[in-house]
């Protein structure tokens, strides 16, 4: 059985005990996270992804820029989604003299 389904059998049991706002963030979290894991130009393995009243908090460390501005793009149009939190950051090295460089990740 898949992970995604594993998932949306869990919510559709814990709904009824916590209450439908916990199941719906449990649901977008599960959503933003796949839509994240999809995207082949995001290394979503190193994120954390936590919603609350629909609001998507994601922290972690990605390689560029481009990469945190492109993870809160695809994080906003997953439905459901009323806000993104950006938390994520740059590894320590970023800060290279070549910006060319730090596009690419090398440094």
């Amino acid at each position: 059985m898949s992970r995604l389904i594993c998932i949306a059998i869990l919510i559709s049991m814990i709904a009824p005990i916590v209450g439908c706002g916990v199941a719906k963030d449990t649901s977008i979290q599960v959503a933003v996270k796949k839509a994240l894991d999809d995207n082949k130009n995001i290394s979503a393995d190193k994120l954390i992804v936590n919603v609350k009243d629909g609001v998507v908090t994601i922290s972690g460390e990605l390689g560029t820029q481009k990469e945190i501005d492109l993870a809160v793009q695809v994080a906003m149009v997953v439905e459901g989604v009323v806000e993104v939190k950006n938390q994520m950051s740059l590894p320590d090295n970023y800060g290279s003299t070549d910006p060319i460089m730090n596009d690419f990740g090398l440094f």
